[in-house]
């Protein structure tokens, strides 16, 4: 969480936080020449509460209902969904899942840029509940489009001290791989990178690529820092175009941070009010205003957060950015019982309705730019209908071409076939040695697979696709749904669902 004297910004976990806002709003400079990014699938092992690797695929299933809640993707790969929800209980790793997300962007973001305080690499948490993960590297990897129309199966495995595997492969729509490179450092820190295709870089750029490889360091990020073409395609596709996102808690102030999102932005300022006003929250207007000039203080506060990617520039960096969130406050209005306009300071109004606002200029930005935004704990503070009304909005292909949201939650409401297709539908859920399993509903098998008729957020409480929890005495009682849940009073696991 970032503290620079205008409240908390409140998105994105610790390690990935930069990059993300420019000037208050998603303003990369690559975001008017790159296309839109997309996930078909991430894939995280031995991270935090993850031992075995877990997969989220986001390629579509064989459900033919709602295509519209689906995006056309490169030529000859199949459609993915325009958004996945992933329901669990509480410490089930629905968070871990989005932090792993947020940790393998932040490593290409920054690995060729700084140099980590104590030679640690950020966010390397392995699992620590079994033996068998002891002294193993956390592994993430990730299949996704480039710019260039290509699709390409990107993966690292790295410890706290280094980056132990390294792997780029370029999917084909034959099913078949083509490796781009590979690397490995060992446990001397000795490391050896090959290039299959020299074509891609040139010998005198795999040259630079190597010398310029530290144990800590990426290859992608190394080479993009270099300017190679394919590298720096991947590297700019990745870092620019994922959003990730928390709003737990709020800031202090969340006014400036908002007035910062529709600066110079007037087409947001204008769909904020209009879905402010459908929303029936009794807002008119927004209204922004000039505040105070800018204290030097506050500039220094944000300048060391800046440095790793801005290097000398990061002054002036941490000065735009503060201004154009900071010098700038917002006022709702509201209509009085006599017809006059009076104004609210933003701080008045409730925290879900400035939850509400701030997520939709988000959501919208992404539109705008062919985001991916990954949202932990969506729906929080927010009416069950409006957070359904805004998914719904989100995928709407009419104006949406290619963003997509992933994102955990709590608000089961929004677990419905008039919503969600079965394929866009996850769990999480611990085992008993504690490890997170990940399972989509479209993969469950047997008879308790879901029917097209079927209440799923009734069946998902009463326990039936498990990934909810078994109380003990204290909190034990009727389970919800009656005779829903399983024979024994339990609920049921998803491994047990999945093989049923």
């Amino acid at each position: 969480m970032i503290n620079s004297g205008m409240g908390s910004v409140f998105l994105k976990p610790q390690a990935d936080r930069i990059g993300l806002l420019h000037g208050g709003a998603i303003a990369s400079k690559y975001l008017q020449t790159a296309g839109p990014f997309m996930i078909y699938e991430f894939t995280v092992e031995n991270f935090r509460s993850f031992g075995d690797a877990q997969t989220l695929h986001l390629i579509k299933g064989k459900e033919q209902k709602k295509p519209e809640n689906l995006m056309d993707t490169v030529p000859g790969f199949p459609k993915v969904v325009r958004t996945a929800a992933v329901f669990g209980h509480n410490a089930s790793g629905k968070s871990n899942l989005i932090a792993a997300m947020g940790v393998f962007v932040n490593a290409i973001r920054t690995s060729a840029a700084s140099i980590y305080p104590n030679n640690t690499i950020p966010g390397m948490d392995g699992h620590r509940l079994a033996k068998k993960w002891d002294g193993k590297p956390c592994r993430f990897e990730m299949v996704f489009p480039s710019n260039s129309g290509r699709v390409f199966r990107y993966a690292f495995s790295a410890l706290p001290q280094r980056i132990a595997e390294e792997k780029l492969v370029e999917e084909l729509p034959s099913d078949r791989q083509r490796p781009i490179f590979t690397r490995q450092t060992d446990g001397d820190n000795h490391t050896t990178v090959e290039f299959h295709g020299s074509a891609e870089f040139g010998s005198i750029a795999c040259e630079q690529i190597r010398s310029f490889t530290r144990e800590a360091s990426l290859v992608l990020s190394n080479g993009a820092n270099i300017n190679v073409s394919l590298l720096r395609d991947i590297y700019e596709v990745i870092t620019a175009r994922s959003l990730f996102l928390r709003f737990s808690p709020l800031p202090v102030d969340a006014g400036p941070h908002l007035a910062g999102l529709i600066n110079d932005d007037g087409s947001l300022s204008l769909q904020l009010q209009a879905f402010l006003s459908d929303a029936d929250i009794g807002i008119k207007e927004i209204r922004i205003s000039q505040a105070a000039p800018l204290a030097d203080s506050q500039v220094a506060a944000l300048e060391a957060e800046f440095r790793p990617i801005h290097g000398e520039n990061a002054r002036q960096a941490a000065r735009r950015f503060i201004e154009a969130s900071i010098r700038r406050q917002v006022q709702s209005v509201h209509k009085s019982t006599d017809g006059r306009d009076v104004e609210f300071d933003w701080g008045e109004e409730s925290s879900g309705t400035q939850l509400f606002a701030t997520l939709f200029c988000y959501l919208a930005l992404a539109v705008k730019n062919g985001l991916t935004v990954m949202v932990d704990e969506f729906g929080s503070n927010i009416h069950p209908l409006l957070a359904e009304r805004l998914i719904a909005w989100f995928q709407n292909p009419q104006h949406n071409p290619a963003a997509q949201l992933i994102f955990t939650t709590h608000c089961t409401q929004i677990l419905t076939q008039r919503l969600l297709r079965k394929d866009q539908i996850w769990f999480t859920e611990k085992t008993t040695a504690g490890e997170s399993r990940l399972a989509c509903m479209s993969d469950f098998r047997g008879k308790n697979a879901p029917r097209s008729t079927e209440a799923f957020e009734r069946n998902y409480l009463a326990g039936v696709y498990g990934a909810v929890g078994n109380f003990g005495p204290y909190l034990a009682g009727v389970p919800y749904g009656g005779t829903d849940a399983a024979p024994d009073g339990t609920a049921a696991t998803v491994e047990e669902t999945s093989k049923r």
